[in-house]
């Protein structure tokens, strides 16, 4: 799973009991244990798509990338049910292993009946497809949507009912191979090697995880029924939320083609860590944010969770990330060139990516007080404003950067409109001034990153350091408050 996750799909849960976790260590601890294992593996799905764009071009790697849009939405054909499932297990006694009611066997079985339908679907229409690069990018579908589909359920059934720890391993182990088999088939056979690639990587992810996890597929209709009636309201939330994520992917792909898109994923591959940080926390602090909402009631909870996790991320990171985003220019413009004009919108990748980190994170406390039910209506208004920003910076003669503006400016209406709806229902006064205040960091950032890229265009290490050295000093006016959430996270 990568950063970019549909921030609403996982969140969008009924508030489940807490996993058991060491109630002593603090989030801090916590969060740098699973960061460095959760970095590690966002580094390497970073590197796969910098690496294979490197290898496959411009025109070649649009269409890896359109590969990937394909599958992000054949995974909302198992209709929630791995939603479903996660709460399923989270319930005492939800395993009922050994026997045919079993969730987990249940949930397989249908994922699998689903996964192949659809890789069927995809064989039979390679036959027909009008040309030679659509039959391959539907073979190659056909080959990894299966395996991705069952790697994705033994990822949910090890992190609900496993350590965070060897889900952990599961994780930077399989991007390992996703590497290695994706590169080193696609320097034999293209394109067609780094699909082949990508399922033998998920196979083998899913072999390591067969110990732990239980891979045998069953069938019957009332628990699957109940599971589904868990999950399709959430793949509702999914699908709006997979659609504005890839808005302006899809809005690049008709207006300007394989290459274009070949430009601005490789811009997205460069900025995928940016919102590592935000689901490693996630992943973290969500069973405890569910847990005290049954415990201490839903407004405490959400309180405790913006003060713990929310605020500071939103106030901390992006200034991080915008001195990473002025960095990529030289990185880029020196070690592969011929993505130069990737640069500008991949600036703006690093601070949407924070964006959609408070989303993640604030969707968290938003579901323990029982309000998913909002969720995809917000998420329709910043999709509906992603499309049409996008078409009309295309149409302007903006170009890639014009559509990265636009895919950040709904993120943080998107983020805007969670933050307010969590801030309301931990009963804070004052709570259009407080998401505002939340906001400012990264809107300040995003605009000085602009202004310093204005001001400095070239891509050399010397506009860089200037372009650094102004970031830098027109920072100062919001530094102050930096010193009380750093106390804020160490506690």
């Amino acid at each position: 799973m990568s950063a970019t996750e549909v921030p609403l799909a996982g969140a969008a849960l009924p508030a489940p009991p807490a996993i058991a976790e060491p109630a002593s260590r603090g989030l801090l601890r916590r969060v740098v244990a699973y960061a460095l294992s959760r970095g590690a593996t966002e580094g390497l799905l970073a590197v796969r798509g910098i690496l294979l764009a490197a290898l496959l071009g411009p025109a070649a790697f649009g269409s890896w990338a359109l590969l990937r849009l394909w599958m992000r939405f054949a995974s909302l054909g198992g209709l929630g049910i791995n939603r479903g499932l996660e709460f399923e297990l989270l319930e005492p006694g939800g395993t009922r292993a050994g026997t045919c009611r079993s969730p987990a066997g249940v949930a397989l079985g249908f994922l699998l009946l689903v996964g192949c339908g659809l890789a069927a679907a995809a064989l039979v229409a390679s036959f027909v497809a009008p040309s030679a690069d659509i039959r391959l990018l539907l073979r190659g579908f056909a080959a990894a949507s299966v395996s991705e589909a069952v790697y994705g359920y033994a990822l949910v059934c090890l992190r609900v009912r496993g350590s965070l720890r060897r889900y952990a391993a599961l994780e930077a182990g399989t991007a390992a191979l996703h590497l290695v088999g994706a590169l080193a088939l696609a320097r034999i056979w293209g394109l067609g090697g780094a699909c082949a690639g990508l399922a033998l990587g998920n196979l083998a992810g899913l072999a390591a995880a067969a110990r732990w996890v239980d891979l045998r597929p069953r069938w019957h209709p009332e628990t699957l029924g109940r599971l589904l009636r868990l999950g399709v309201p959430l793949a509702l939330a999914s699908l709006v939320g997979t659609l504005l994520l890839t808005a302006d992917r899809w809005v690049i792909a008709g207006w300007g083609g394989a290459t274009m898109l070949g430009y601005y994923a490789f811009a997205g591959s460069v900025a995928t860590a940016s919102t590592a940080l935000a689901l490693v926390i996630r992943t973290v602090v969500f069973t405890d944010v569910y847990g005290d909402a049954q415990s201490t009631g839903s407004a405490a909870a959400v309180r405790g969770h913006l003060d713990r996790a929310v605020l500071p991320f939103a106030r901390l990171l992006p200034p991080v990330l915008g001195a990473c985003s002025l960095v990529v220019g030289p990185v880029v413009a020196i070690g592969m060139p011929g993505y130069a004009p990737a640069i500008p919108s991949a600036r703006l990748f690093f601070l949407g990516g924070a964006a959609m980190g408070i989303v993640n994170l604030a969707s968290v406390g938003a579901v323990a007080a029982g309000l998913q039910r909002r969720l995809p209506l917000y998420a329709g208004l910043a999709l509906a404003l992603t499309i049409a920003l996008s078409m009309s910076a295309l149409g302007a003669g903006l170009g890639l950067e014009g559509v990265a503006a636009a895919s950040f400016a709904g993120h943080l209406l998107l983020a805007a409109a969670i933050l307010l709806l969590t801030v309301r229902e931990g009963g804070l006064d004052r709570a259009r001034r407080r998401v505002a205040m939340a906001l400012l960091p990264l809107v300040w950032c995003a605009g000085v990153v602009v202004l310093a890229g204005r001001l400095f265009p070239d891509y050399d290490p010397g506009s860089a350091a200037l372009a650094l050295a102004v970031y830098a000093a027109l920072l100062l006016p919001i530094a102050p408050a930096w010193r009380a959430e750093l106390q804020r996270v160490r506690r």
